[in-house]
Formats: structure tokens, sequence, C-alpha cells
């Protein structure tokens, strides 16, 4: 099945699906086109740590295939045993004699139970914090303390090959680890819907406080800003509109050893993570050096307040589950407390972290590279895959500098257009009654996490000639100047009360909110990282509206309702 897609304005274009069945494009990670090496790092870890979870939890899906379109990821679900092409389920007698006698089935079910029986969740977020976070950050800072650019290219080749290796062990564990936020959540959040009648997003504010990662840099942040504040020589180079960003960070680090220390601390921890999004070709803060200021001097007059605290929330939704239902409120409530906080944790040490230190790494690679004409620009390559960059650094001539800079021009293009979030046939999914009860508990949690980490936009209230209508994800109503970000590129210009546009936002963008009155995106539900993020700083919240960046221009004056969905376009 073909489909028809508008282009960047200029006319339409028909898309083909990679294969048969359906695909839909993953606007969570890949919302523009990613560089080659990212995606040849993403898809692996991907797929390895999804089909693991999967298979530790009982679901009874395979793995996901994965495409790219217009440097874009698709991805399609595939069930244990279903054929390559799509087709109408079988009869339910037939279902129903699978799970008796097929072996990986038969396990699943089995898994499944045991999945709930033993509150699996828990042991994955207990195994990250206990286990595996410390040791996988300890290595990053060991990792961060190389400087690239002072290695040779065997030096560099050895550098980038231990960035590759961590990086690629983050992003299974990531996503091994997806699972146990998806069912804890989505199995609480599922019931409480269905019990109270109330929307998503309502439910959700009462997970408020209980993904502290989510604002994990303002305590040093804060910490760095109240330094500079107490010290004359670094708060007028702070204030300094007149100079150069990096001189001016530089002057205000050298003013006194609490202020370098707090510095160290918070671009220690921070710095070298990546900032502007999940792809190589983003920003880190050191990067950003005009951000770094504004982000200090927005928190020694910080705009947001800290979220309220949720108990009054979860009393008020508690009241309206039925009494007979309250004592399993409650326990799936807890849950869903004990591991909301894991996915915004661990992305920032088994992503946004390592891809950093990689685009470092691979920066500095490109830069003794273009030196001997092997590659025109440092950033081209990027667009090489891991395997050609670690030739590259051992005597290779190909890919050469004439095939980088055609990838890196063809990127760049495809961003110009906009495939269609589904390509091909939509598979039908057997019907409830199909599946054991275990299994079908755990279908539905997931499914319900997935469908609010980015909801239909017929959801949205209607937008008018001065309105847009989103998913209000994040209480309070704020009027600023809008921010537009279309690239990494335009950061720098976001000022300290300023509201952020976007097309969507990462676990990355932690490090700005700081310095936000509000935030509105064009794709997003109430799962996404956005409203969580909102509802953790305690900032108005907009997602979903579906064409915010194309409608708003930037530096407009426009409010944000968090409550009701609206953002009004003043002028």
């Amino acid at each position: 099945m073909t489909t028809t897609g508008k282009t960047n304005g200029n006319g339409t274009r028909t898309w083909e699906a990679p294969g048969p069945g359906g695909w839909r494009k993953d606007d969570s990670h890949m919302p523009d086109p990613i560089a080659r090496y990212t995606m040849d790092m993403f898809i692996p870890g991907f797929k390895s740590g999804l089909q693991t979870a999967f298979r530790e939890y009982g679901f009874l899906l395979s793995h996901f295939d994965t495409a790219v379109v217009a440097g874009r990821g698709y991805m399609r679900a595939r069930p244990i045993g279903a054929p390559e092409k799509p087709s109408a389920p079988p009869p339910r007698f037939v279902f129903k004699l699978l799970f008796l006698l097929h072996p990986e089935m038969r396990l699943r079910k089995k898994n499944a139970a045991r999945a709930l029986a033993e509150k699996l969740w828990r042991k994955d977020a207990d195994r990250w914090f206990a286990e595996l976070r410390e040791p996988m950050r300890q290595r990053l800072i060991r990792l961060q303390a190389v400087d690239p650019h002072a290695l040779g290219e065997p030096g560099l080749r050895e550098h980038v090959a231990a960035l590759r290796a961590l990086w690629a062990e983050g992003i299974h564990v990531h996503f091994r680890q997806s699972s146990a936020y998806a069912v804890a959540v989505g199995d609480w959040l599922r019931h409480t819907m269905l019990w109270t009648g109330a929307s998503a997003a309502e439910c959700l504010k009462v997970l408020v406080t209980s993904s502290p990662a989510s604002a994990v840099t303002v305590g040093l942040l804060d910490r760095l800003a109240q330094s500079v504040a107490a010290v004359p020589a670094a708060q007028a180079a702070l204030v300094d509109l007149r100079g150069d960003p990096t001189g001016r960070l530089a002057r205000l680090r050298e003013a006194s050893t609490e202020v370098t220390a707090a510095y160290d601390a918070f671009m220690g921890e921070h710095g070298w993570r990546l900032v502007t999004g999940f792809d190589l070709v983003d920003l880190t803060l050191h990067e950003m050096p005009q951000l770094v200021l504004s982000s200090i001097l927005a928190r020694q007059g910080a705009l947001t307040a800290p979220p309220a605290a949720a108990e009054g929330r979860a009393a008020a939704l508690r009241d309206r589950v039925g009494a007979p239902k309250r004592a399993e409120y409650d326990a799936l409530l807890e849950e869903a407390k004990y591991v909301h906080g894991l996915r915004d944790d661990d992305v920032g040490i088994t992503f946004c972290w390592p891809e950093g230190l990689m685009r470092r790494g691979l920066l500095a690679a490109g830069a003794s590279l273009a030196k001997k004409g092997r590659v025109r620009s440092p950033e081209h390559l990027l667009d090489a895959s891991p395997d050609e960059v670690d030739a590259l650094l051992g005597g290779a001539t190909t890919p050469s500098a004439d095939t980088l800079a055609a990838r890196n021009a063809e990127r760049i293009e495809n961003g110009k257009v906009e495939p269609p979030l589904e390509l091909g046939e939509r598979e039908l999914p057997p019907p409830d009654d199909y599946f054991p009860p275990e299994c079908l508990r755990l279908m539905r949690a997931v499914m319900t996490y997935i469908a609010n980490f980015d909801l239909d936009a017929a959801e949205r209230p209607a937008a008018t000639a001065a309105t847009l209508g989103g998913h209000g994800v994040s209480s309070g109503r704020y009027e600023g100047t809008a921010r537009v970000v279309r690239g990494p590129q335009d950061f720098g210009k976001i000022e300290k009360g300023d509201i952020l546009v976007a097309k969507v936002t990462s676990p990355a963008y932690n490090v700005v909110l700081p310095l936000l009155g509000a935030v509105v995106t064009d794709k997003g539900g109430s799962l996404c990282h956005t409203a969580i993020v909102a509802r953790e700083f305690g900032i108005p919240g907009v997602v979903g509206t579906g064409d915010a960046t194309s409608r708003i221009a930037d530096g407009a004056r426009i409010v944000v309702d968090g409550d009701t969905g609206i953002v009004e376009i003043r002028a």
C-alpha cells in the first residue's frame, strides 16, 4: 500500500512501506533525519533490549522490525509466530491450542504470570539503582576525563571503540528496562481511568515528584547560581552582555574556589550530555556557553516554584474510586510510583551522556581526518557507520570524503520532507478473549502506556485563527515570549521566562527547563518526556498541538493553559 504525504510545502510525494504489514514512524526518538552513526547504534540496542524484555515479561511480541525511510526510523511489531505478510488472526480454538502446545507461547504465558506475581518491574528498578547505575556512571566519568583532541588516530580509535561499547550497552539496558515502567504505570493508569472516568492527564498529576531525575539538574545548578551570586567578580561576568560567552564563563569559573567547585560539579555531571536531542548532530552543554549563562541567571531568580505535592491530588482521585476497588487502587499506585522515575533516571546515563561523549570523540576524530583530507568537515564523520569510522581511523581510505559529504547533504535534504506517521496496511490484533488473563493484563497495561505517549490528534481541542489545541499535561497558565526551536542552533536564543515551542522534547532538554515559563510541542501525550518534566518542574505544558512550530512565530506573545490544552497567540 502506498501513502501520499506532504513534502516541504512545495508538493506531494508518494511513500512506499519498507516491507509488508503496518509501519509506524518513531517520532519520540527520531522526529528528524538521524545521522548514520546514530541510527546504526540505536537499532541493534533497541531491538535486543526490547526482545529481551518481551521474553522476560511474557509479552506475545517477538521483536520489532525496523527500517529507515527518508532518514527516519519506522517500526513494525512482530508477534510470535506471525507470518511475514499480514493476515487475519487464526480461529480462537487454534490460538488457544498454541498456548498449550507451542513451546514459546507456553513459556510466555508462564513468564507473564511470574512477572505479575513477583512484580518483575521492581526487580528491574532495583537492579538499575543498586547494581547497574553507578558502575556505568563511573565508566562515563573515566572516559570523560580523556581529552580526545590530545590523542593520535590510534588512541582515538581505541577511545571511540570504548565509548561505542558503553553506549551500545546503555541502549540495550534502557530498552530492556522500558517494560518495567510501561507495565507498572500503564496498569495503574488504565485501571484508574476505568474506575474514575478521569483523563490520563488528571491521573498522572498524582505522580508528580515521583520522577526526581526529571529535574535533577536543578540541585547542582542552584548551588552554582548561589555561589556566583555571592562573588562580585563572578556575578559581573554573568551579567556582562558585552563579552563573549566562552570568555565570560571562564572568568566566572575562575572568580573563586567556591565557584570553581560548583561549576565543575555541574558541568562534570551534565556538561558532556547531549542537550538538544537524541542524535549525534545535537549539541552538548559545553557547546552552548550562552545557555549555561542563561541557566545560572534564571536560577538566581527562579521562575518555577517546586511542584505542588501530589498528596492532595491523590486523595481526591482516590475518592472517585469506588470503595470496593480502593485497596487495589492503592496497591497499583504504589507500584507506579516505585518505577515512574526509572525512565528519566536511566536515559541520562544510558543515552545522553555516552552519546555526548561519543559526539566529542567523533568530532575529534573528524578533525584529525580532515587535516589529511579524508573528510571535508569533522561533522561529516557522523554520517559514517561505526565500522567505517573504525576503518578510517585505522588508515582506510573509504568511504571517501565525497561519499560522506553526499550523505551529509542527503540527510539535510531529507529534513525538508515529512514522511507519513504510518505506512503500509494496519494489522489487526486478535480479539482480547484469545489471550490468557495474565498476558492480556500486561498487554493492556503496555498499550495504555504507549497510547498516552503520543495521543490521537482527534482528542485535542479544535484550533481557531488565534488558538491552538493540544493536550494539557501540566497545570497552570502562563503568558510569555515564544522561542521556536527547530534545531540545535536555536537553543542559544532561549532566555529566562521564555516559552519553548518545539516538535518534541527529550530528557536531554531537562537542562533547559529551569529557564522556561512554559512548554508547547507539536507531538506527544500525557506520558511523553515533555509532560513528565513539565510536571516535575511545575510549569504549564501543552503537547500534541500538531503544528505549533509552524503556526507560532518566534518571538510571538502567547498564553499557555496547561489545564485546558489551549495555546493563545496574542501577537
